[in-house]
């Protein structure tokens, strides 16, 4: 047999064994485009779902902020229950709709010093959107709730949670609160760390400052080192 006749050969299998597959292949064919035709539905209706959602919140936000200054506490406590009401089905979202939702529930209910429901609050919506860039500022509230329910393992979890992200814009007042309540725990070295790492990275800031003065204070008591 020639190399030519070799080569014909060859490709006239080839084409006999595409034409048996070419229904296979077809096959294939349709099912990428189904695929990607309900990926971009998926898309569009997660789209549209979000900005549904995005527009109740502004609502709802408006609807309980709209010249509240005017009214009476009854009125107040009133808008806030009804805000709760229309909130319900938004704070078991994911994504940035439970992430507003959950936060907005937990200002009122701060508001209202339910201070227990706050906390769950703002941690349902870190549970929302873990990476948000909100995520230190409910830890930091959730730790402000903790100390307004006098518990302090907590506080301290929360404010530490709080302190580990740099760019917090309260990054400094969360070191400073994590020294103080480890302080107040007896957990001298605790405190200390936190002082001190205040000061390493912020060292001209009040809060710093305020660090700096308890440093001093703790040594001379003899808790630290």
């Amino acid at each position: 047999m020639t190399d030519k006749t070799e080569k014909l050969t060859i490709a006239d299998s080839l084409n006999k064994t595409l034409e048996k597959s070419k229904g296979f292949v077809f096959a294939v064919a349709a099912i990428i485009v189904v695929v990607i035709v309900a990926v971009a539905v998926f898309a569009t209706v997660k789209s549209k779902t979000t900005e549904k959602g995005i527009e109740q919140l502004d609502l709802i936000s408006y609807t309980l902020t709209n010249e509240a200054s005017e009214l009476s506490a009854e009125d107040v406590t009133a808008r806030q229950n009804k805000a709760l009401e229309d909130l319900a089905s938004l704070t078991s979202k994911s994504g940035v709709i439970g992430l507003r939702a959950n936060m907005l529930v937990a200002e009122i209910k701060f508001a209202q010093k339910n201070y227990e429901e706050a906390r769950s609050a703002w941690l349902k919506a870190v549970e929302a959107k873990s990476k948000a860039y909100t995520a230190s500022l409910c830890y930091y509230n959730a730790a402000v709730c903790s100390e307004e329910l006098n518990d302090s393992d907590n506080a301290i979890a929360y404010y530490k949670a709080a302190s580990e992200d740099g760019d917090f814009l309260l990054v400094d007042h969360a070191l400073f609160s994590l020294g103080r309540v480890n302080e107040s725990a007896k957990k001298y070295d605790d405190a200390k760390a936190a002082y001190e790492k205040l000061v390493e990275l912020h060292s001209s800031t009040s809060w710093a400052e305020l660090a700096k003065t308890r440093l001093i204070s703790l040594k001379a008591a003899g808790n630290i080192q």
